[in-house]
């Protein structure tokens, strides 16, 4: 089973409540973080050649880095800080530019996982969830939740640890049902 963790956060790594709560799920799935602020991409432009040509025309690091490693694994866990009731600007750019990848992530097992302040939480992993459903993955579960503002805090939310823990597992008893198939 191969793995890919992508983190929304722009924090650096070592604040970041995001990455921590998605480390957790990887110690369980195996696999690598991709950390979007890390990389260099611009927004969907609306343009509609993807649907012509199969592909992205924008070239940057979504297309030569990114898209290439979710093409080849099996198991996609989104990861995002809350902002204004969703996720982050940066999820929401990669989950709009992977309109060019439909179909191709079809069966890939997905988990969502976001922290914020107690409201908004819902509405961000809905955000999250959907974007699965669009491209026919398969949800683990409904999503982690954890509750922190500050750098580093969501480490005392015993809920969301447990939860992120948890998530990592379902995912690998999915992993064993689809290859079952």
């Amino acid at each position: 089973m191969k793995a890919i963790h992508i983190s929304g956060s722009p924090r650096q790594k070592e604040d970041s409540n995001t990455d921590y709560l998605l480390n957790l799920v990887k110690e369980e799935t195996g696999g690598q973080l991709l950390k979007l602020a890390d990389y260099s991409f611009q927004p969907c432009h609306s343009c509609w050649k993807c649907q012509e040509e199969g592909r992205c025309v924008i070239r940057d690091d979504l297309t030569e880095e990114v898209f290439p490693e979710i093409l080849e694994s099996d198991v996609l866990v989104l990861g995002s800080p809350v902002y204004f009731n969703n996720v982050s600007a940066q999820m929401k750019t990669f989950i709009d530019r992977t309109w060019s990848i439909k179909g191709e992530l079809r069966n890939k097992i997905g988990g969502a996982v976001v922290v914020g302040r107690k409201y908004g939480a819902e509405s961000a992993i809905t955000a999250i969830n959907a974007f699965f459903l669009k491209h026919e993955m398969v949800p683990a579960n409904r999503g982690v939740h954890g509750i922190a503002f500050q750098e580093r805090k969501v480490v005392n939310d015993e809920e969301a640890v447990g939860a992120s823990k948890q998530m990592g597992k379902r995912i690998g008893e999915l992993a064993d049902l689809i290859k079952r198939r």
